[in-house]
């Protein structure tokens, strides 16, 4: 995930540029109930940007302008994503101003969300996919998780977020049991997982697999 913010209308130190970085960075990955190994691992893979650019139009009243966009692998950019990142984002920034609630009241923090075509990011030195979901839960998925998921809840068996059942959109019947997962790249770990297994065909993982 690349974060990048434009920032006009108000004169910031480079420490001050640093500290809305670094606010931007905790914000996106301090998920409740998510295991630190996956924090971390997030954490090496997100870069925020924070710049001024030299020239900057629009309309409307003086005061400090912020644009974010934010570029995420395809599976990424949907709707309950966006819902999820816009507050974390927009409320991050608006910690650092004088008035913490400006940016509630007036619409000076335009955050875009933008994904990436199938194979079109890459690290490593190679175009990816799921690698860059199995980079960041590598740490989670070679532990045993103890946890216990709570009432109405299941926990992701790739990234080890705590997903609701009840709202989850993303499934997946494997060995006779229902997963749910927090994103499409975590279940596509697991459908490749057991695509690749040598069962396959005669009663192993991968013809017991399929979308719930």
């Amino acid at each position: 995930m690349t974060v990048e913010v434009s920032v006009a209308g108000r004169p910031m130190t480079v420490e001050q540029e640093h500290d809305l970085a670094d606010r931007l960075l905790r914000a996106l990955t301090e998920a409740e109930q998510t295991p630190e190994s996956t924090i971390e691992s997030a954490r090496e893979l997100i870069h925020v940007l924070v710049g001024r650019p030299r020239a900057w139009a629009t309309g409307g009243p003086a005061g400090p302008r912020y644009l974010v966009r934010v570029t995420v692998p395809g599976a990424w950019a949907t709707a309950e994503f966006a819902r999820t990142v816009v507050p974390l984002i927009t409320d991050a920034i608006a910690g650092t101003e004088p008035d913490p609630t400006r940016l509630r009241r007036e619409p000076h923090c335009v955050a875009q969300l933008i994904g990436l075509r199938e194979h079109h990011v890459g690290t490593l030195g190679r175009a990816t996919t799921s690698a860059l979901t199995r980079l960041m839960t590598g740490g989670y998925r070679g532990v045993d998780d103890e946890r216990t998921a709570p009432t109405g809840g299941a926990i992701d068996p790739v990234c080890g977020m705590v997903v609701d059942r009840a709202t989850a959109t993303i499934t997946l019947i494997h060995d006779g049991v229902q997963h749910a997962f927090c994103s499409a790249s975590c279940r596509k770990v697991v459908l490749e997982d057991v695509s690749m297994d040598p069962g396959a065909g005669s009663g192993g993982a991968s013809g017991a697999a399929q979308q719930g």
